[in-house]
C-alpha cells in the first residue's frame, strides 16, 4: 500500500509539471499571434499604426505603465518588472526554485525516509 501512495505522489507531481509546461507552450504560441494594433514611433514626430504580436503589445503596455501610471507604488512595481527582465534576473529565480525543490538525490532520500517511517509505523501495530 505504501508503494501505491508513493507512486501516486510521484504521478501527481509529474502531472502538475506536464500541465505547467503545456500551459506555458500555449501562452507562448498565443503570444506570437499578430493581432494587436498599436502606435509605433518611427521618427521624432511620426507614429504609424502597426499590427504586432500579443506579446509585444503586452510588453508595450507594461512599459507604458512603468512610465505613466498614476499610482507611485504601481509605477515602481512596473519599473521593477521592466528592469528585472532587462537585466535577466528571471533566470536567477528559476535557480532559486530548483534549490527550493532540492536536488534529485535529496528528493529520493526524502521519499525513502517517508517510506521507512511508514513501514516502521505499520510494524509497531
Amino acid at each position: 500500500m505504501a508503494k501505491k501512495k508513493e507512486n501516486k505522489d510521484l504521478l501527481q507531481l509529474g502531472s502538475k509539471q506536464r500541465a505547467g509546461h503545456l500551459i506555458s507552450a500555449y501562452l507562448r504560441a498565443v503570444g506570437t499571434e499578430k493581432t494587436e494594433l498599436v502606435d509605433v514611433a518611427v521618427g521624432p514626430d511620426k507614429c504609424e499604426r502597426r499590427i504586432v504580436s500579443k506579446a509585444e503589445a503586452l510588453a508595450r503596455d507594461i512599459f507604458k505603465n512603468a512610465m505613466e501610471h498614476n499610482d507611485e507604488k504601481m509605477r515602481l512595481e512596473y519599473r521593477k518588472i521592466v528592469l528585472d527582465r532587462i537585466d535577466g534576473r528571471p533566470g536567477d529565480n528559476q535557480e532559486d526554485e530548483k534549490e527550493k525543490r532540492g536536488s534529485v538525490p535529496d528528493r529520493i532520500s526524502e521519499i525513502n525516509k517517508s517510506k521507512l517511517n511508514r513501514l516502521a509505523k505499520n510494524s509497531d501495530r
